[in-house]
């Protein structure tokens, strides 16, 4: 059950519905499981400084956007796979330049987590 929380810029290219989905989508098919287990949300910001640079929208090739993945443990070539799944949806749903989004996977001890599974 992984969590992806993306922060963003308002987006020029593509609807944020339709990119958490596809983030949602990709993330389940790279850990071969069902996309009712994989939850993305999405969070646009009104400011974001690279340096002296506050853009009103996302720029192809700074400000990346950011998401933060949690999940169970995992080894590290899924994670890998999870981080990669993540990045690139991003990047190719939004028209960003290759590598202009910033993911990282913050592992969940499982004995630290409550949900509806358990």
């Amino acid at each position: 059950m992984p969590v992806i929380r993306i922060r963003a810029l308002p987006q020029r290219h593509g609807d944020v519905r339709t990119v958490s989905i596809a983030v949602a989508e990709a993330v389940a098919a790279a850990l071969g499981e069902d996309t009712r287990g994989t939850w993305v949300t999405w969070e646009t910001v009104d400011a974001y400084a690279e340096g002296g640079v506050v853009p009103s929208e996302q720029p192809p090739d700074t400000h990346p956007p950011i998401a933060h993945v949690q999940g169970g443990p995992r080894p590290a070539e899924i994670v890998d796979s999870l981080l990669r799944a993540v990045g690139n949806t991003i990047v190719e749903m939004l028209e960003l330049e290759p590598g202009n989004v910033f993911v990282t996977f913050e592992e969940v001890d499982p004995a630290r987590l409550y949900d509806a599974s358990g």
